[in-house]
């Protein structure tokens, strides 16, 4: 069953778009204003080290979708590299569907369990090292708590990545705007109350909660995966042993590349919390929060298709995957152009006046905005890549995610470069080679060139506005 980005799918996501604009205008004035750039700076090191222990499914957690893509749309069985293609197979492969389920239930129990073990020994070690003076009874329960949550996201987060590989992208994007919504009113109230670096933690544990048990209602209950599992509970047809074997050799090249993508990316406020103050962390960390919120954003619509891209290539249908691919890096690249100006004239005015001891500079922000745009550009490059079931890239993700960070660590330890530092240090490293070889690839395989990618997606986002506004005025309703 071939998977199809539907009409709701993109209208969800561009909701996500709108909300996520509107909490970030709404929470960011709050989290300036009742937490201090200290305190933010702290918080933003829990987040980091979350963000190094789930490194331990990194490699699952795409492989995972890509395989249930393949399965969801008929593929007779994972490959290693590549998919057994369908030969016309009009449904899901439900036993293969089911084994992968089974099988993942299990690894994400170890590895939730072994990503706890890891923050409650070296993580409380560096936080009780970099905020000695921070420490107390809040801070820790604070601490203890993000664990819990971390714990939890990890050992169920698998439904939501399943919702993704068979193409619901419009109630995974309803469980994200929940999620967003209960971290935003939850948050505000703790903090309104004084509860400080708490409220934070406990905001995280309840949007925790709302995504994965809304993305597992929605796959029991509209996907009837509970009726799928138990119906094929006992299929021998795919053993758990063979759907790791084909999964492994993927995932772990994954979970490389994704650690290389930490060093480049929230590695660096570990970073930057040994060499800069608490107060430059929190500065530094929230403009790289509002970058990344800017991109993700702008990427909403390539997550939309991605799973109907995967679907194109088992179906052998590489006009499908142009088109989808293009459309979505012309979405990624004027949101992107658009939000970041934006935010820069007005945006940043708008926080210094909110906090008079919260400066951004404009010029390190410009160049901090060039860096990430160029690093999730390439990121999609490989993530269209990877639909095809192929990582060419681990290699060159590994080395020079290492070098960056190496280079990085010696300008600020040696030669005291500060915050351009951790800035045109990795965007020098990573401009040699990746911000531009695996866009290249990708524009080759589809027969294009940037230029022209983005102008064919252009043209067929008005074409696609164009129509719809066309159907509606025809039948006589209002745009």
């Amino acid at each position: 069953m071939q998977i199809k980005t539907r009409k709701r799918d993109i209208i969800w996501n561009y909701i996500g778009i709108f909300f996520s604009m509107g909490s970030q205008v709404i929470w960011l004035p709050v989290l300036i204003h009742y937490l201090s750039p200290d305190l933010l700076g702290l918080w933003y090191v829990f987040v980091s080290i979350g963000g190094l222990v789930e490194l331990l499914d990194s490699g699952f957690t795409p492989t995972l979708s890509h395989s249930m893509s393949y399965a969801w749309s008929g593929a007779e069985d994972l490959r290693k590299q590549g998919v057994v293609f369908s030969q016309n197979k009009k449904e899901p492969n439900y036993p293969l569907v089911c084994s992968i389920m089974y099988t993942c239930r299990k690894l994400y129990f170890g590895i939730a369990l072994a990503a706890s073990l890891l923050m409650i020994t070296a993580g409380t070690v560096h936080i009780q090292q970099i905020a000695k003076a921070y420490m107390n009874v809040q801070v820790y329960a604070a601490w203890g708590l993000y664990i819990v949550s971390t714990f939890i996201n990890l050992y169920i987060g698998y439904y939501s990545v399943v919702l993704v590989g068979i193409g619901d992208v419009s109630n995974k994007n309803k469980a994200n705007i929940f999620s967003k919504a209960v971290f935003m009113i939850s948050g505000s109230i703790g903090l309104i109350a004084g509860m400080g670096i708490l409220g934070m933690s406990i905001a995280y544990f309840a949007s925790g909660f709302v995504i994965r048990f809304l993305s597992k209602r929605y796959l029991m209950k509209t996907h009837h995966f509970d009726t799928i599992l138990k119906e094929y509970k006992h299929q021998n047809q795919y053993s758990q042993r063979h759907i790791l074997a084909m999964m492994w050799p993927n995932a772990w090249r994954d979970g490389l590349v994704t650690v290389s993508s930490y060093f480049t990316g929230q590695a660096t406020v570990l970073l930057s919390s040994n060499f800069l103050s608490l107060y430059e962390t929190g500065i530094y960390s929230f403009s790289v929060q509002v970058l990344n919120a800017i991109c993700s954003i702008a990427n909403a619509l390539f997550g939309a298709y991605l799973p109907a891209i995967q679907s194109a290539y088992v179906a052998r249908e590489k006009h499908l995957m142009k088109l989808y691919y293009s459309k979505a890096m012309a979405c990624f690249w004027h949101l992107s152009f658009w939000g970041i100006t934006i935010f820069t004239i007005i945006g940043i005015p708008v926080v210094q006046f909110l906090r008079k001891d919260f400066v951004i500079d404009r010029s390190a922000f410009i160049a901090l905005a060039v860096y990430i745009y160029l690093l999730s550009r390439h990121r999609n490059s490989t993530s269209f890549i990877v639909t095809m079931n192929k990582l060419p890239y681990t290699f060159s993700f590994i080395f020079f995610g290492t070098i960056s960070l190496g280079a990085t660590y010696i300008g600020l330890a040696h030669f005291h470069l500060g915050l351009w530092g951790m800035i045109l240090i990795p965007l020098a490293v990573q401009s040699l080679y990746n911000n531009w070889k695996w866009n290249m690839v990708v524009n080759g395989y589809l027969e294009t060139n940037e230029w022209q990618l983005i102008l064919d997606g252009t043209m067929d986002l008005i074409h696609g506005v164009s129509r719809i506004v066309m159907d509606k005025l025809g039948r006589g309703e209002k745009v």
